[in-house]
């Protein structure tokens, strides 16, 4: 069977017509399938709740602790590297360096310790640093917090402006804070010479990460 014998009635060429339109449209339409079903399930539907919303936020932590003997103007790298669930947000991170200078010979004579972070693995995360004196009344040391989510207390508000959509969108990290947070600690000693050595040539520290997440809760404020 040759071409012309395929369109040699007006009923052969309607037939061929519409098995050649079948055989361009089907391809298309099932390529184009996924992308649908996306825009129906995350489209512009409903924003959500709105009205008078009571917002609140669901906690959780993570930490890592680690002690570490330093001599003067010695150095210790501490690291600690984070990760969050997906339906998880995080708060802040918080670092905290304690130390208790309890055998120092006298006034003058006070341990203290410097802390700078390297957050080059962290996007949109500033560098801080810190530093503070070891005290012999047991509060010695510093401490450094990061709010990842600009604003974030854990505190729970009742929000009359927004819809539900829109809150989620500024009760949000962002993705941020994910990665190897470092800071490096640097000791200080204040050591007082005694018959030809030394009293107090060293200090210890305590170092401490925390990080606060939050799952946000909304609902309206009327139930």
């Amino acid at each position: 069977m040759d071409f012309q014998d395929l369109v040699d009635t007006p009923q052969k060429v309607k037939t061929l017509a519409g098995t050649v339109i079948f055989l361009v449209a089907f391809p298309i339409y099932f390529e184009a399938l996924p992308s649908l079903i996306d825009d129906d399930i995350s489209g512009s539907g409903p924003p959500g709740l709105s009205g008078s919303l009571l917002v609140s936020f669901e906690e959780s932590t993570t930490s890592l602790s680690e002690s570490v003997s330093l001599n003067d103007g010695e150095s210790h790298d501490s690291f600690f590297d984070l990760l969050a669930e997906p339906e998880l947000n995080i708060g802040f991170v918080e670092l905290q360096v304690s130390c208790f200078d309890n055998d120092d010979p006298g006034p003058g004579f006070t341990d203290s310790v410097d802390g700078v972070s390297d957050l080059s693995d962290i996007e949109e995360i500033d560098d801080q640093s810190a530093s503070g004196d070891c005290s012999g009344g047991g509060d010695g040391g510093f401490s450094i917090r990061w709010d990842v989510t600009e604003g974030y207390t854990g505190d729970e508000f009742t929000e009359e402006e927004m819809d539900e959509g829109e809150i989620r969108e500024v009760w949000n990290d962002g993705g941020k804070g994910r990665g190897s947070w470092i800071v490096t600690i640097t000791a200080s000693i204040e050591a007082a010479p005694l018959a030809g050595g030394l009293i107090d040539n060293d200090e210890d520290f305590d170092i401490t990460w925390t990080a606060v997440f939050y799952e946000l809760k909304i609902e309206s404020a009327s139930d």
